[in-house]
């Protein structure tokens, strides 16, 4: 395995950012009232490092964000529930690493027509779920299937993210956003499945904290991923007529 100067240099550059944003007050980890204690944007980065330089780069990336977060939880953890599940290596390590391995992959795919279907009706399916569990709860109900009024919410829900996500996908030709939403949500699944399997949250807190945490990050990562991969696709080009 060897790295091109531009994938060192890229990967130092967005490891950087990555610590960075540990080391603020308020930045990579945002303080919320929930199990983990804390949102997220320091996934960004390694979303970034695998699709601009792929798998290898954005496991070495997202290798950083797992010992930041690693760190983090035997230093100064933002509740005795996260510093449980993030003392854990497999849980704060494994994840992070597969958010670079996966975007890459899942913005490759995005590139074709076949493959922007598929992600685009899983995420589709996904966020349709959550929207059906979400207004469960809000209505008071456990969420059983059959309730029409919560599948239809799941059917909208899901028929306007996957719309959204052809428009974008379409539109980038390179499946940044597709990637972007596979990372994130590699990220919020990997981290509640590991802490399910070890028991440290009941499954139903779990899917709590994956909606409430999850769907905001997972936008967030869309929008801003697109626009820096954008912005570095304008400046390659330029560069190339120049």
């Amino acid at each position: 395995m060897k790295l091109s100067t531009r994938q060192v240099v890229v990967a130092g550059l967005l490891g950087s950012l990555t610590v960075a944003l540990g080391l603020m007050p308020v930045g990579g980890f945002i303080p919320v009232p929930t199990p983990a204690g804390s949102a997220t944007t320091m996934h960004l980065p390694t979303i970034l490092a695998g699709i601009l330089e792929g798998p290898v780069v954005g496991g070495l990336v997202g290798a950083i964000f797992g010992a930041a977060s690693f760190y983090r939880a035997l230093t100064q953890p933002p509740n005795p529930v996260a510093q449980m599940i993030f003392s854990n290596p497999l849980i704060a390590f494994l994840p992070r690493i597969l958010i670079g391995v996966l975007s890459y992959w899942a913005f490759r795919v995005a590139e074709r027509t076949w493959g922007r279907v598929f992600l685009v009706l899983a995420g589709g399916g996904i966020l349709g779920y959550t929207g059906y569990w979400t207004s469960s709860r809000i209505a008071g109900h456990a969420g059983t299937v059959g309730e029409p009024r919560h599948m239809v919410v799941a059917v909208i829900v899901g028929t306007v993210v996957a719309a959204g996500l052809w428009l974008m996908g379409e539109r980038q030709r390179g499946g940044a956003p597709l990637g972007a939403l596979v990372g994130s949500m590699t990220n919020t699944i990997g981290v509640l499945g590991l802490t399910v399997v070890f028991g440290y949250l009941p499954p139903a807190a779990a899917l709590s904290v994956g909606v409430l945490h999850g769907i905001p990050e997972a936008l967030v990562a869309m929008v801003l991923v697109t626009l820096v991969h954008s912005g570095v696709r304008a400046a390659t080009r330029s560069g190339a007529r120049s």
